[in-house]
């Protein structure tokens, strides 16, 4: 069966650094039905050159310590997870102090191996993005966190182009990336729509990662390849519902097919009366479908039961029972 799959409504920096907006995202991803929320709490100074573009996007948009801290306990009062991504040693040890579910490595952290080992090394279980990495650089990755001593991995397809188009999203590399490296792994989807995430329930992706804003119309930051309120909720739903779709891995009988099969399956059945004593033969036994609920020998023991006496009076389209049989 399909465990549940754990939702996380990307905010990112999709708050423009406008502390309400983060609260409203917060309390409106819980209505949604997410399961975790996600920041990015970025130090522009320590992480990108002056005059960058990621420079200026993010000198704008960060929340402080004390917004951050308030955010975090927000997310727990609405009983969501709460994590981010941070690329310096500094920010990440001020909230660490916040206890976040995770810590989350971003496709563009993931060749930092001094970040990604200092992650290792907290003990949070880590969430992995590969959206640019080559195998080289998950094999890293990877090698560096185990000899941290840290195996709470969880890794993420997805593809470092906003938006993505159909096809660079890629759905096929879930499986590949849970056979090589034996993680969880999951799905960051930066396609429009949620199709790709529907699909990739599909393919066993047990995480989805997807942006969220309140105003997908807005210019600028991640608004354009996020949902808003009513696109999260239905997102959520339809992630249930595949999982419902997706069902039991292993083929079974359930009570309700069993219904169904009595309703349609073939037995054998009386083509002529058939007195006790008379040979059951092939001019006298046949194979149809009876009335529903009720059932006889499967044809399957057609041969078997051909040659042998009939114990009982049968009358044409009659179920044969086992109990209408000599045993040879």
């Amino acid at each position: 069966m399909q465990n549940k799959t754990y939702v996380i409504a990307e905010i990112g920096i999709n708050h423009e650094g406008d502390v309400s907006a983060c609260e409203q995202m917060i309390s409106e991803a819980a209505e949604c039905g997410a399961d975790a929320v996600k920041l990015q709490t970025i130090n522009a100074d320590a992480n990108y050159v002056i005059g960058s573009e990621s420079y200026n996007i993010f000198k704008g948009s960060e929340l402080t310590k004390e917004e951050t801290s308030r955010m975090f306990d927000l997310a727990s009062e609405l009983n969501l997870d709460i994590f981010t991504t941070a690329g310096d040693i500094e920010t990440i040890t001020w909230v660490n102090q916040l206890n976040p579910s995770h810590w989350k490595i971003s496709s563009g952290l993931l060749t930092h191996i001094p970040i990604v080992s200092h992650l290792a090394s907290l003990g949070k279980p880590l969430i992995v993005s590969t959206g640019m990495a080559s195998i080289e650089d998950i094999d890293l990755a990877i090698e560096t966190i185990k000899s941290n001593g840290n195996d709470d991995v969880s890794l993420l397809q997805c593809t470092s182009i906003y938006p993505t188009p159909s096809e660079e999203i890629n759905i096929s590399t879930i499986k590949w990336l849970s056979d090589r490296y034996g993680f969880p792994v999951g799905f960051s989807d930066h396609s429009l729509g949620d199709d790709a995430v529907f699909l990739s329930i599909g393919a066993g992706a047990s995480i989805i990662e997807k942006h969220f804003s309140l105003d997908i119309s807005r210019p600028g930051f991640d608004h354009k390849i996020s949902l808003d309120p009513e696109g999260l909720k239905k997102m959520v739903s339809r992630i249930r519902l595949a999982e419902k779709m997706m069902g039991s891995d292993e083929k079974t009988v359930t009570k309700s097919i069993s219904v169904t099969r009595d309703k349609y399956l073939r037995y054998l059945v009386a083509l002529q009366p058939i007195k006790p004593g008379d040979i059951f033969s092939y001019s006298n036994l046949g194979v149809k479908r009876s009335v529903a609920g009720i059932s006889g020998i499967e044809p399957k023991f057609y041969e078997n039961i051909i040659g042998s006496s009939s114990l009982a009076n049968i009358k044409v389209d009659q179920l044969i029972q086992l109990s209408d049989v000599e045993e040879a």
